[in-house]
């Protein structure tokens, strides 16, 4: 009785960031307490910790101060490392069937960026006498390095989910997908743009674009939390032209490589942390004639700023 009334803890982990959310419920209104918390510039790269005695601390202190120790913990896998593939299997295999074959396909037939992976799959559909599923694979080794550090500071972890899985969840619960949409999904942060392609509820490509800034030139303003640039606000200008740009390949990927051609992008959903969001979006609206959906519209749904609909939901799924 006691564990099922215990609270669940829900973290988002950045190259600079962590944010939590700790609730009572798998619901919108299950929310007990939500926050932000900076990293400084190193203890996490690329999504892979590089100073596991710093990232250990920080977790320590967080799990103290809030009390968490021995809650139950839902965490989303860093973006950086994710890879998404669809696959044919045959038609005849059982669910547990199909990850045994998964596993010797990945020695011979599935290509992947890394060895060793943790990986989850989905049934999207049928293709003649096959199975079509959505393979979704992380290097074994980094999942590891956070699942130790997650135990150590006495967290217990009891579900890993992506980023991109969490905000559509959201975007689902509040109503917005529509049937027939070809929904891009824009995460934009200070370190990266994740780009990920919804059709038919699920995901079906994503990419990463690293960001050219310098996450030196970024500073935590103690009294107002905000983050402040000491860059150029021309290299802002010029970063945000270089991922813009990439979005564009994208888009053309999705269309002419992804869906022969036959189907396109048709509504954008913007998020993320990034401090200049509104200068992306200004330029989305004026160089894209689809709907775009901007989450921090959704506050006034969520209560909380747009930048935490990640981890907001992250902690809806049941």
């Amino acid at each position: 009785m006691f564990q099922k009334n215990k609270k669940q803890v829900n973290l988002i982990i950045k190259d600079r960031a962590i944010r939590y959310m700790v609730t009572s419920q798998p619901t919108l209104t299950g929310v007990v307490d939500y926050g932000e918390i900076q990293l400084e510039a190193g203890v996490i790269i690329d999504g892979k910790i590089s100073e596991p005695e710093s990232f250990a601390s920080v977790l320590r202190m967080l799990v103290s101060n809030k009390k968490w120790k021995n809650n139950r913990l839902s965490f989303c896998v860093p973006d950086a490392s994710v890879t998404i593939r669809e696959h044919l299997v045959p038609k005849q295999l059982k669910k547990a069937e199909i990850k045994s074959f998964i596993k010797m396909e990945l020695e011979e037939n599935i290509r992947l960026p890394f060895s060793d992976p943790v990986f989850d799959f989905v049934i999207i559909g049928e293709e003649n006498d096959q199975v079509k599923i959505l393979l979704f694979a992380y290097p074994k080794e980094r999942i590891n390095e956070y699942l130790y550090a997650f135990k150590q500071s006495g967290l217990v972890p009891v579900v890993a989910d992506l980023s991109s899985l969490s905000l559509y969840r959201l975007y689902n619960e509040l109503d917005y997908a529509e049937e027939g949409d070809h929904l891009l999904l824009a995460q934009w942060g200070r370190d990266a743009a994740v780009l990920t392609a919804f059709n038919e509820n699920k995901p079906v490509f994503t990419r990463q674009i690293k960001s050219v800034l310098s996450q030196d030139s970024w500073e935590l303003n103690e009294e107002s939390e905000e983050i402040i640039w000491h860059g150029s606000q021309t290299e802002i200008a010029e970063s945000i032209d270089e991922q813009l740009t990439m979005l564009e390949r994208f888009l053309d990927f999705y269309q002419y490589s992804v869906m022969d051609g036959e189907k396109q992008i048709n509504k954008l959903l913007l998020c993320g942390d990034f401090p200049f969001l509104e200068e992306v979006e200004t330029n989305l609206k004026e160089n894209y004639r689809m709907p775009i959906i901007i989450l921090d519209d959704l506050e006034k749904n969520m209560q909380m700023p747009g930048k935490f609909a990640d981890v907001l939901g992250l902690s809806i799924k049941k």
